[in-house]
């Protein structure tokens, strides 16, 4: 049996079995819930026996998202939140990582993670504050106080670069289909790896920024989304900044760097960081195209179809911009192209109208409702 085999509430009896033993409940109860694009997320009711019910989160490998068999374990994962546990980092506490299965059970906490659901202006600015105070104090850690041999030892900022780069390009030989733009920035980042000069090996999230943050009231209730943590320079995570700014945007980058920089944060070089931007844009270009190219049923296609069109565009553009070369005027090229309808296009729409209309409203917040969003987005790409 595994996961694929059973309801969206359920997890498998040999899960439910360990949540018990590790937490000395008497019963369980569980939700899926959306994970992101390579792990499954449930929501872990389980009461004790005075009655009382501990809320908890379980983070799952599904075995078929893009980075699922990859040295990104969810086990990794977990060992990071071990190991913040104690730091000024705000992260849910870890309850305990799974021997064998790529699993770990946290804390379950309460606040929203997409900040693109903040519409009062100052309240924007307040947690996109908060989240660069988080930043700047994760980069201050001393790495070698860390207990975190899954990760390597930390040695030069260079060295862990070409770590990244390396691994990457592992995962991009392994679809076995050429992608100029992508083999372009692999040939780039190689021959232009910055001097490592005083620059300290920080801890680096990863995919860091808004989405991976949960937030209420204004502030940060905890950092969240550590699959891709390791060792690196500090410009990594603000490469990831701007990638996702793009999808969520995050107030003003100019002022959240300064304030980052007011919070402690070293002074944020802007050569640099056009660097660890192409590097940030390639490891998405990378991740999306691979769970294309997996061609899973099972997993997020109609988002990997999304994403992987718009961050090889956005590769581009971050590669044209270190080259300091202008980027190509898609837009102007797409304006002038016009749309090619045949006679059964209709019955596309009647097909996309029904979804976005009638069966996603219906469908309660969840699992099921994620997945018809995802049937409307291909029967549109379609």
């Amino acid at each position: 049996m595994n996961d694929a085999d059973l309801p969206d509430q359920e997890i498998e009896p040999e899960l439910a079995s360990w949540i018990l033993a590790v937490t000395g409940g008497r019963a369980v109860r569980s939700e899926r819930r959306q994970g992101g694009a390579s792990r499954a997320g449930y929501a872990i009711d389980v009461e004790h026996a005075d009655g009382a019910v501990e809320q908890l989160w379980l983070r799952l490998d599904t075995g078929y998202g893009p980075q699922s068999s990859t040295l990104y374990t969810v086990r990794r994962e977990g060992a990071v939140y071990g190991a913040l546990r104690d730091s000024p980092v705000r992260v849910a506490r870890l309850r305990a990582i799974h021997p064998t299965r790529d699993a770990f059970l946290a804390e379950r906490l309460v606040g929203r993670n997409w900040f693109a659901e903040i519409h009062d202006p100052a309240e924007q600015v307040s947690t996109a504050r908060a989240f660069m105070q988080q930043l700047a104090a994760l980069h201050a850690i001393d790495v070698h106080e860390l207990s975190l041999p899954e990760l390597g030892s930390p040695t030069r900022v260079s060295e862990h670069v070409r770590e990244e780069l390396a691994i990457w390009e592992q995962q991009y030989v392994e679809g076995d289909v050429v992608e100029p733009v992508i083999a372009l920035a692999f040939c780039w980042l190689a021959e232009n790896l910055p001097d490592d000069g005083d620059w300290p090996v920080v801890l680096v999230q990863g995919d860091t920024g808004p989405g991976n943050f949960m937030y209420a009231g204004g502030d940060v209730v905890a950092v969240m989304d550590w699959e891709m943590a390791h060792w690196g320079d500090l410009h990594d995570d603000f490469g990831w900044l701007c990638v996702r700014d793009v999808q969520e945007r995050f107030t003003a980058l100019p002022d959240r760097i300064a304030d980052y920089e007011s919070f402690g944060g070293r002074h944020v070089d802007l050569d640099r960081l056009r660097y660890f931007r192409v590097l940030a844009q390639l490891r998405c270009a990378v991740g999306t195209r691979r769970g294309l190219l997996a061609r899973d049923s099972r997993g997020e296609i109609a988002n990997h179809l999304i994403y992987s069109t718009l961050h090889l565009r956005l590769l581009g553009d971050a590669l044209a911009e270190a080259m300091g070369l202008a980027a190509f005027d898609l837009d102007g090229y797409l304006a002038n192209a016009s749309d090619i309808d045949t006679d059964t296009s209709w019955l596309f729409d009647v097909a996309l109208a029904d979804l976005r209309d009638v069966v996603v409203p219906a469908l309660p917040k969840g699992f099921a409702q994620q997945r018809a969003k995802g049937l409307a987005r291909l029967v549109k790409f379609l």
